[in-house]
């Protein structure tokens, strides 16, 4: 934030932004959303919508809570395998950034790493939604 913010004022007032703010904030934005994930499932704090799971029986707001669990983890584990790939493309290339020719590897692996423990918590809760109470399909 006080990248930009320099790169802001200084382009608007001093006639010169500050070098490498886009690249430097674009990487520093993708670990920070990649490592967030896995911290935000920890505290169950993604956003919710629940539409018509509320006028569903218990037995089937259990199923439904299992059906959504197994999405997250088939759609997790295809973003993890893309993730995986191109993070093996970026060590076989030695990508660099345009300007400051930051390397991306080290972006890259903090990403896979924050994307993996978040999709080891989607597989957990996914077995703790198979496994839990019957009766209360929302308890923690």
């Amino acid at each position: 934030m006080t990248m930009t913010f320099v790169d802001v004022i200084g382009r608007n007032f001093l006639g010169r932004s500050l070098i490498g703010t886009v690249e430097t904030v674009s990487l520093m934005m993708s670990v920070l959303v990649f490592s967030g994930l896995a911290v935000t499932e920890l505290n169950r704090g993604h956003i919710v919508v629940e539409t018509f799971q509320s006028l569903f029986p218990r037995p089937l707001k259990r199923t439904s809570k299992i059906v959504n669990s197994l999405l997250a983890v088939g759609v997790a584990s295809l973003l993890l395998n893309q993730l995986f790939t191109k993070t093996l493309d970026v060590l076989a290339e030695q990508e660099f950034t345009m300007i400051l020719k930051l390397p991306y590897w080290p972006a890259a692996i903090l990403m896979l790493i924050g994307f993996a423990v978040f999709f080891a918590l989607l597989v957990l809760r996914l077995i703790r939604d198979v496994t839990g109470p019957q009766d209360d399909p929302y308890a923690d």
